[in-house]
């Protein structure tokens, strides 16, 4: 199961506080479901949603809605159940209860329950929302631009700012920001799915800061390493062209533990040293040593 998938599952077994919450969740439903099947009502691979929008039309208006599975002869792997209504009479009792127009619909939502039971029955037939540890995406798809602009303007008024495109022909609502997604899930009953974005979005953060850490210390490792490359040949070189009784006792020791310790940053050398030198006053001496290396090459 995807992780769109177990957010309509969650969303079909939220509690609808009141009966306009049953009647706007089952209208966003059953609506704005993207089916072209004469007489089909909905369809969806996930059978728990088609039985509770039958329950809810018996609820609503009496009707006789039929549940059926046309591949359970064809043994197909990925199963099509769909909601139709039969009987001519059990339509018409349909069109009367769920044919309104979008306006007058969205008008009747005069309480945050009833906004969160229609919005929850928009995604549940046209929403998805995108695996979290891939990436932050929740989108609602429309087939025209009035609907998605009432839709996006009616919930820009309760934090929802919706972002609109236009995809196949098709307007598209959608949000990527992590904590947008994640409260619009907790708004429309998804808690579980809420809670568990958040847990994947603390694993990757930790990871990433955890992979930045690495990556400064493994560049300040390289810039150790390359500094000492570059100090030991400067050394190597003196004690080829003048020996070390060349330099001054502070360069002599300087050279001599450097020489012995090559892995060793600053502050480890000095350490090694054990004079009370700073990191500052040793780097002194090792860029001392550099310009007597570059005057020998110079001279070269």
């Amino acid at each position: 199961m995807t992780f769109s998938q177990s957010v309509k599952q969650e969303l079909c077994n939220a509690k609808l506080h009141c009966q306009e919450c049953g009647f706007v969740f089952t209208y966003a439903a059953i609506r704005f479901a993207p089916v072209k099947e004469t007489g089909v009502l909905y369809r969806s691979d996930y059978r728990e949603t088609i039985v509770l929008l039958a329950e809810k039309l018996v609820e609503e208006t009496g009707v006789i809605a039929t549940v059926t599975d046309p591949n359970l002869t064809a043994r197909a792997k990925n199963k099509v159940f769909l909601l139709t209504l039969e009987d001519p009479e059990d339509r018409a009792a349909f069109e009367r209860r769920y044919g309104i127009p979008l306006e007058e619909c969205l008008q009747r939502l005069k309480r945050d329950c009833c906004r969160a039971a229609f919005l929850r029955g928009l995604f549940v037939s046209c929403g998805s929302v995108v695996d979290p540890s891939r990436e932050y995406h929740l989108e609602l798809k429309f087939p025209d631009r009035g609907q998605a602009d009432l839709i996006r303007n009616l919930y820009a008024e309760y934090g929802f700012p919706f972002h609109q495109t236009k995809r196949k022909g098709q307007e598209i609502l959608y949000l990527k920001e992590s904590e947008h997604i994640e409260d619009l899930l907790t708004y429309m009953g998804a808690v579980k799915s809420a809670m568990s974005m958040m847990d994947v979005k603390i694993v990757k953060e930790v990871r990433n800061n955890v992979n930045r850490i690495t990556n400064c210390e493994t560049a300040n490792i390289q810039k150790t390493v390359a500094a000492s490359v570059r100090q030991v040949q400067d050394i190597e070189l003196i004690l080829k062209e003048k020996g070390l009784g060349y330099l001054s006792d502070d360069l002599q020791k300087t050279a001599e533990a450097r020489l012995q310790y090559p892995e060793l940053s600053l502050g480890e050398l000095c350490g090694v040293l054990n004079c009370g030198l700073s990191k500052s006053g040793l780097n002194h001496r090792l860029k001392k040593l550099s310009s007597i290396a570059e005057e020998l090459r110079q001279q070269k």
